[in-house]
């Protein structure tokens, strides 16, 4: 991770399980009670689950052992 990037896997735990450890921020008023009234639902980010559905790994155990290179004995 020398270049700062992160998996996808890592952004999902952080937005699941650190969201709730940050306070969070005061409703913004702008003064007309029409958008002061305004709410908008949390988004559902579940649709994504359901387009694409990888198999997720958290630990990918032993690598498989490598094949005999041809000519060797087995």
């Amino acid at each position: 991770m020398h270049t700062g990037h992160v998996g996808a896997e890592y952004v999902e735990y952080v937005l699941r399980y650190k969201k709730g450890l940050t306070p969070g921020a005061p409703p913004l008023h702008l003064g007309d009670p029409a958008l002061d009234g305004i709410s908008l639902p949390e988004p559902d980010l579940s649709l994504y689950d359901q387009r694409i559905a990888p198999a997720m790994t958290r630990d990918p155990g032993d690598p498989p052992p490598d094949p005999p290179a041809p000519g060797d004995p087995e």
